[in-house]
Order: C-alpha cells, then sequence, then structure tokens
C-alpha cells in the first residue's frame, strides 16, 4: 500500500476501506505483503500506522511479509525470523535482492502481531469464521522439506472443513499473471508454481491471493495452466495505493 501522500493511491484507498469498515459488517482485513514501503525510514513507518489507526482498532489487521519488508544481502543474524544464512532465501532462479532497505522485517514485527500457531509474522494461520487463512512467506524457502514447506503442509493436512469449509492461502509472490514478466520474475513465479501448486490443489485450496505485480487479476479455478471444474482460483490483489505498473499483457485462457 504504501504512505500517502508518498504513494498516489494510498489516502484514497485509505479513506474507502475505513467507509466500508465503518457502514458494513467487515470481520478482518488481508494485507500481502508490501505494507508501508517504509523500506528502511522509520518515520514512514509511523506515518502509516497513523495512516491505518481508523481501520486497524476496529478489525484485526491480519499481515504477511514481502519483499519491501525482508528482502537484505547482508546481516542475517539479526533476522527475527530465524533464517540460516547471511543473507535469507537468495535462490539463484529468482528475483531476490535488498528491497527492504535494510529492514529484515525488523520494523514489522515490531509492529505487528499474529497467532503463535507459526513462525510470527512469517508463516502462521487463522478462522475467520467459515474460512480458514494461511499466510506464507515467498521470501523464505518454501522448497520441498524446508521447514516453512512441512508446517504449511501440516496446517493444510489440518483443515476441518465442516467447520471451515474455504480454505484461501496468502503469500506475496505471484503464481499466475498474464503481464508480460522479466525473466528474473518468470523464474520465480515458476519456481512459486513448481514447489506450491500441487500442494495446494492435493488440499482443495479453493482461493490464492497474491500481489508483487501491482495490478488487479483473477481466475478461472485452475490447476497448471488449465481451468478445471475443482481447481484453485488466483486472484492477484496488488492494486491498494503504489503506482500501478504499466505492463504488456498476454492474452490467456485462464488470467483476465
Amino acid at each position: 500500500m504504501g504512505l500517502s501522500p508518498v504513494e498516489p493511491g494510498a489516502k484514497s484507498t485509505i479513506d474507502r476501506v475505513t467507509a466500508r469498515v465503518a457502514s458494513t459488517n467487515v470481520t478482518c482485513l488481508l494485507h500481502i505483503g508490501d505494507i508501508s514501503y517504509a523500506r528502511g525510514i522509520g518515520a514512514l513507518w509511523d506515518g502509516f500506522m497513523t495512516q491505518i489507526q481508523s481501520i486497524a482498532v476496529h478489525v484485526p489487521y491480519m499481515v504477511s511479509i514481502g519483499n519491501h519488508e525482508y528482502d537484505y544481502e547482508t546481516g542475517g543474524d539479526k533476522d527475527p525470523s530465524g533464517a540460516p544464512g547471511p543473507g535469507g532465501f537468495r535462490p539463484k532462479c529468482g528475483d531476490y535482492g535488498r528491497d527492504s532497505g535494510g529492514e529484515c522485517a525488523i520494523p514489522m514485527v515490531r509492529r505487528f502481531h499474529s497467532p503463535s500457531n507459526g513462525n510470527g509474522l512469517f508463516w502462521y494461520s487463522f478462522d475467520v469464521g467459515p474460512i480458514h487463512v494461511i499466510y506464507i512467506s515467498t521470501e523464505h524457502d518454501f522448497r520441498r522439506s524446508s521447514i516453512q514447506y512441512l508446517w504449511l503442509e501440516k496446517d493444510l493436512s489440518s483443515v476441518n472443513r465442516s467447520r471451515t469449509p474455504w480454505l484461501i492461502v496468502g503469500s506475496h509472490r505471484h503464481m499466475y499473471t498474464s503481464a508480460f514478466d522479466s525473466a528474473r520474475e518468470t523464474r520465480m513465479r515458476l519456481m512459486v508454481q513448481l514447489y506450491l501448486e500441487s500442494l495446494f490443489y492435493r488440499y482443495h485450496v479453493d482461493l490464492n491471493l497474491f500481489a508483487h505485480r501491482h495490478s488487479y487479476e483473477r481466475s478461472c479455478p485452475m490447476f497448471q495452466g488449465k481451468c478445471i471444474e475443482d481447481g484453485i482460483t488466483h486472484v492477484l490483489i496488488s492494486m491498494a495505493g503504489q503506482s500501478l505498473d504499466s505492463d504488456i499483457y498476454i492474452l490467456s485462457c485462464c488470467m483476465e
């Protein structure tokens, strides 16, 4: 989202969400990474928290990690997530860098709280009425046998679909888009598909929410690039305040 007036759409988004929370039965708000775009500037974090106060005092404001909160290259001993190595998760095939401005998620961890059933703000789950929501971090290792992947599979397998028949997974980096990605972004997206899509499908995830690209797209229920009746619906919801991307879009059978 970012801070107004630094980010062009932030104020109008806050105004609309505040009005919706005040006038309807909103039970919580989901913010899927790239929270304040402070990138190391504490005053911007303070301004952002003031900006969302009118919402967060009324409903749970549930956040997950994005690259602009976490990405770093050195100083891993200060990483509150406990990730191994000096520079966090940095697969060669992915588009990972130093997008947090050195924050390494510390300002976010100090400002938000989460259920204690995962790894702090980095991955956790919660119920909202008939919905089970799982937040995972695409800034951390999500490959098979990783700590996060094993936790995710355990959480997915334990969902009571009689009590919470709807299952949503939120993660920052996108699994699908019809936009023309750079080579590094394409490799990253394919990596997300490789390690997570089959797992989501096996446990009948209904909705996959993601961000990262500054636009809005939605898919048909799909699996492995094809629309199928019992597939996963993907929705790209990264249009809450930051400047929108100006991309070339490719005709897609599944995304629009």
